[in-house]
């Protein structure tokens, strides 16, 4: 069982708290790697900035120009004279222009001088463009071939560029600008200058437009307006100028920290959990809807202005989908599967049913209260009779012939006898000419409930009346617990009826949910009685109709001669199928049975003793309900209780014979023991054992078999171990104070210590050795509630003295309630009376 500390502390693990933890995991490890590159790439490029580029200037090539050798020749001069940061050739330019990348300036100049014709372009240059021959090489700008995996691509586009430090070059392309960068929120493509490389070499565009840029150089398309240029130029080259004019503005992005998406599934989850719980699914679902634009917006405003701010969009979003079906799945196939327990377990209970007794309908409720008046009640026949609201004529229920063919009286008024009194008072009578059959009598017991008439009940037949006249106590009982039953069912009827006027537009659930909490309170009824019940058990509804037996205790029913039905797949008896008065009745032998009205009458219910197969006690208590002020009786629960011997507590423990459980307190004339006990003896040593006659009645009380037992076993132990002719002389007499047995033994204990003595009178169960007959003697005698004393006669050996209570026993033939004689009453019974 997990304490209330555990509860509290592990009470967060729940599915759906499970459910959001496990979202904002998923968040945080971002599984969708593939997908939340491409999430990335996209959100860069949908912020990609629209301001004009002062860093980067797109410069096309056409095919004719690269085929021309116009690159090779004149990108290097073009550079140093417009002051430009250097170039980055973009395949397949860079083929064209290879000649200018090999080690900046003296690369740049070598085949300018080498390659034929070149003087001839570039007289056509203006002389500003010419390069100065004075100037070092090492001042020239670098022109660099962009190695083929430096780009990073997005759904087709460029998003930006990985780590060229591995690459030959990498000096120059940290000059140019070209550093590691994941994403890059980039320039959109018309905001990059772009200008043709034949209008700079021919003096169109003056050198100058390359100041301070990093001139990106492309394959594009030829004679195209200005206006075109750049959307001439082949891929990548315009989409490595958009980046690189976006990383050198301060563009570089990249991956937000784990704990960002995780803390922000965390927090949505929980607002979803709160908007579910407080008001319902619609709402959880906005509030999902709502954290998703929150997620899409907060990405776009964070990547505008952080540099660590690009979130794995789906795996927070499959992180998000995960908690929103915890909070909302799981917890919805939670509440079906208590939907469909609650079902299951209302459907189980039905079997169960004791407090709705208002949801029989009329053609089974009165049967029922007739065979529970049966069982209270001996009679030859029971009628009940209701009595409506408003009414004051009966209506019978269970005549057997139909209609109230049996009942001779017509009017059916309880406002006349024999329903009342002479002066219309309504009260216990015993009426003769009620029933069509005159000669037999019946017993009119009114209903009464809070001083109103529910119904009637009516006892029939000779064995009523001599019931009735013995005990009248008997139909009192039974009407007052029958009145209290009728009272609650009306009661739980009118209470129904309003509340379904009163919940007219009530959804199916709630009949659900009443449904469970009656069936709830039935069950905790139920499982009360089987936490206080030992293991052979038994219960029966408000009607005395069995409900469950366990095992042992329908083998023990079995053994009685019971007939016990099968049970069903709940493990529960129909109606009817076993009553409790079976059940009482299998206790008895012959004609002493025992009445469920006994049961009634006592609030802590009866114990009987039996002996067959096995020694147990019998417990019967009825199970009350209390509501309003009043009591009533809600079912009844049995016990069967075996009487086993206590075990040994230690295996150096010697147990001492407990008597007999089926061996009952009672009078008898101890001479009589006496004598069968000195008899035995004298047969089984084949000595003499002398008896003194016998003074007075010697009525004794006592455990007679246990007595007469230990008696002979002590004194074949005396007469066997006493000297030849000296046998035992035994006494016995009525005293004024109790009855005593005296026995002198003059050989017995010679030399005996008188501490061995002290020892057997003081620990009887534990006597030395060769003193346990008189061990078990003396405990014999103190548990029939009488004392032994043992005196030593110097000379004359031991005298033994046992003392028992005095009984004066009643003889008389008592009448059974079948009208059999019972048997001769000798028995006085100690303690609790003996139920009726």
């Amino acid at each position: 069982m997990t304490s209330p500390a555990e509860a509290g502390r592990f009470g967060w693990l729940r599915p759906d708290a499970l459910a959001i933890a496990a979202g904002a995991l998923l968040a945080a490890v971002a599984p969708l790697e593939r997908f939340d590159y491409v999430a990335r790439g996209l959100t860069a490029s949908s912020l990609a900035d629209a301001a004009p580029s002062a860093q980067v200037l797109l410069v096309t090539a056409s095919p004719e120009a690269l085929r021309d050798g116009l690159c090779a020749r004149a990108l290097p001069g073009l550079l140093e004279r417009g002051g430009a940061r250097g170039a980055l050739l973009i395949p397949p330019a860079d083929a064209f222009c290879a000649g200018g990348a090999v080690d900046g300036a003296a690369g740049a100049a070598a085949p300018a001088s080498a390659a034929p014709g070149a003087a001839a372009p570039a007289s056509t240059a203006p002389a500003s463009a010419a390069p100065s021959p004075a100037a070092p090489s090492a001042a020239a700008p670098p022109v660099v071939r962009m190695p083929p995996g430096l780009l990073r691509l997005s759904a087709g586009e460029v998003v930006g560029f990985s780590s060229p430090s591995g690459e030959e070059r990498a000096a120059e392309l940290a000059a140019l600008g070209v550093s590691e960068a994941p994403w890059v929120l980039k320039k959109e493509p018309q905001s990059v200058p772009a200008v043709s490389l034949s209008a700079l070499a021919e003096g169109q565009i003056p050198a100058s437009a390359l100041a301070g840029r990093v001139a990106v150089v492309g394959v594009g398309s030829g004679g195209v307006p200005p206006q075109a240029v750049a959307t001439s130029a082949l891929p990548p080259a315009k989409g490595v100028a958009a980046v690189l004019g976006g990383l050198l503005d301060g563009g570089r992005r990249a991956s937000a920290p784990a704990w960002v998406p995780a803390l922000f599934v965390l927090a949505a989850g929980g607002v979803v959990w709160l908007a579910r719980r407080r008001h319902g699914s619609l709402v959880a679902t906005a509030a999902l809807f709502l954290a998703t634009f929150a997620l899409a917006a907060g990405q776009s405003a964070l990547a505008a202005r952080a540099e660590a701010s690009l979130l794995p969009l789906p795996s927070t979003l499959f992180g998000l989908a995960v908690a929103f079906a915890g909070v909302m799945i799981l917890r919805g196939i939670g509440v079906q599967r208590a939907v469909d327990r609650a079902a299951e377990l209302i459907q189980r209970a039905a079997l169960f049913r004791m407090q709705g007794v208002h949801t029989l309908p009329d053609e089974e409720f009165w049967p029922r209260v007739a065979r529970l008046a049966e069982q209270a009640h001996p009679a030859d026949l029971v009628l009940v009779a209701e009595l409506p609201p408003g009414s004051w004529h009966l209506k019978f229920w269970n005549d057997r012939h139909g209609g109230d063919s049996l009942v001779a009286e017509r009017r059916h008024d309880v406002r006349r006898p024999p329903y009342s009194s002479e002066q219309g008072v309504p009260a216990i009578r015993l009426a003769r000419r009620f029933l069509t059959k005159q000669d037999m009598p019946a017993v009119v017991v009114p209903l009464i409930a809070f001083g109103e008439i529910e119904g009637y009940v009516f006892f029939c037949g000779p064995v009523a009346e001599a019931t009735y006249s013995r005990e009248p106590e008997r139909a009192e009982n039974v009407g007052r617990e029958l009145a209290l039953l009728l009272r609650r069912k009306r009661l739980a009827r009118t209470a129904q009826a309003g509340g379904v006027e009163a919940r007219a537009g009530h959804a199916p659930t709630d009949d659900l949910v009443e449904g469970a909490r009656v069936a709830l309170d039935d069950l905790q009824l139920f499982g009360s009685m089987l936490r206080s019940a030992p293991v052979g058990l038994l219960y029966a509804d408000a009607f005395g109709d069995v409900r469950f037996v366990a095992p042992e205790f329908a083998k023990w029913l079995r053994a009685r001669d019971v007939t016990v039905p099968a049970e069903s797949a709940s493990s529960a008896l129909p109606p009817g199928s076993l009553t409790l008065g079976d059940v009482l009745g299998a206790t008895s032998a012959g004609s002493a049975a025992v009445s469920l009205s006994s049961v009634m009458a006592s609030d802590d219910g009866i114990e009987l003793s039996v002996s067959a197969p096995e020694p147990a006690v019998l417990s019967v208590r009825p199970l009350r309900r209390e509501s309003d002020g009043s009591s009533w009786i809600a079912g009844y629960v049995a016990a069967l209780i075996p009487v086993k011997q206590p075990a040994p507590v230690s295996g150096n423990v010697r147990p001492i014979a407990a008597r007999d459980a089926t061996d009952p307190l009672c009078a008898f004339q101890l001479g009589d023991v006496v004598a069968e006990a000195v008899a035995s003896a004298a047969r089984a040593t084949g000595r003499a054992v002398r008896l003194e006659p016998i003074r007075g009645a010697t009525h004794a009380l006592g455990h007679r078999g246990e007595l007469a037992q230990v008696l002979e076993a002590f004194l074949t132990d005396v007469a066997g171990r006493g000297l030849p002719g000296h046998g035992p002389v035994v006494s016995v007499r009525e005293a004024a104070h109790g009855v005593q047995l005296s026995i002198l033994d003059v050989g017995f204990g010679l030399g005996l210590p008188e501490s061995a003595l002290q020892r057997v009178l003081t620990a009887p169960g534990a006597a030395p050795a060769g003193l346990e007959p008189l061990g078990r003697l003396i405990l014999a005698v103190e548990d029939s509630h009488g004392h032994a004393e043992l005196k030593t006669n110097d000379g004359w050996g031991i005298t033994l003295t046992v003392t028992l209570l005095k009984a004066h026993p009643r003889v008389g033939v008592a009448a059974h309630e079948g009208g059999k004689p019972a048997a001769q009453q000798n028995v006085i019974a100690i303690g609790r009376a003996s139920p009726k």
